[in-house]
């Protein structure tokens, strides 16, 4: 089987197991992840999400759907107006990572993610605030999703969430897989690490 498969089976699976609200979804395939996290939200039915976006500015409404390959969609001018997308509404907002904030704490949205976490992996007072919002929130479903690995390890988030899903790709795209890590061993090698 086939990475994505496997991940796409992975998540679906998540999205129905009533037992699991917490996901890391994590790997090097950065545009798969976000195109298979999108296609398995829309099969699920007519869904209300948020995308909260971590430490970034109003492009990071494009940013999200650029990562996925997506460039002519029309997102809101502003955050807090929906969109549509296939089956799903999605919302947008920033969040914060400095102050706890309970914005969204008694909505019930049928998922949210939480993107891009890379901007909090080195931060122990960060991880824990997202942690206990996490605990907080009345939505079904909650997704960290990943950017830029191996360069930022998300590991901390595996300690809190319900499931890990990785998808780096490493079967169905080797050559790819093998170019990034040589990338990262260049780089590290680089920084004297």
């Amino acid at each position: 089987m086939s990475d994505v498969k496997n991940a796409y089976d992975q998540i679906l699976d998540f999205m129905s197991n009533t037992m699991e609200r917490t996901l890391l979804l994590r790997g090097i395939a950065d545009k798969e992840k976000h195109q298979l996290l999108l296609k398995a939200l829309n099969t699920q039915g007519n869904l209300k999400g948020l995308v909260y976006l971590i430490h970034t500015t109003h492009d990071g409404m494009e940013d999200f759907f650029r990562w996925a390959d997506l460039y002519k969609l029309k997102v809101p001018k502003k955050y807090g107006q929906g969109m549509k997308l296939s089956n799903l509404t999605i919302y947008f907002d920033n969040l914060t990572t400095k102050n706890n904030s309970e914005k969204y704490d008694d909505y019930a949205f049928d998922f949210m993610i939480i993107w891009p976490i890379q901007s909090v992996t080195k931060n122990e007072k960060e991880i824990q605030m997202l942690k206990e919002m996490a605990e907080r929130q009345k939505t079904k479903k909650i997704i960290f999703l990943t950017l830029k690995e191996p360069w930022y390890n998300p590991d901390s988030f595996e300690t809190f969430v319900d499931r890990v899903i990785k998808l780096d790709c490493e079967n169905d795209d080797p050559k790819e897989y093998q170019r990034i890590q040589t990338a990262y061993e260049n780089d590290m090698k680089r920084r004297g690490y």
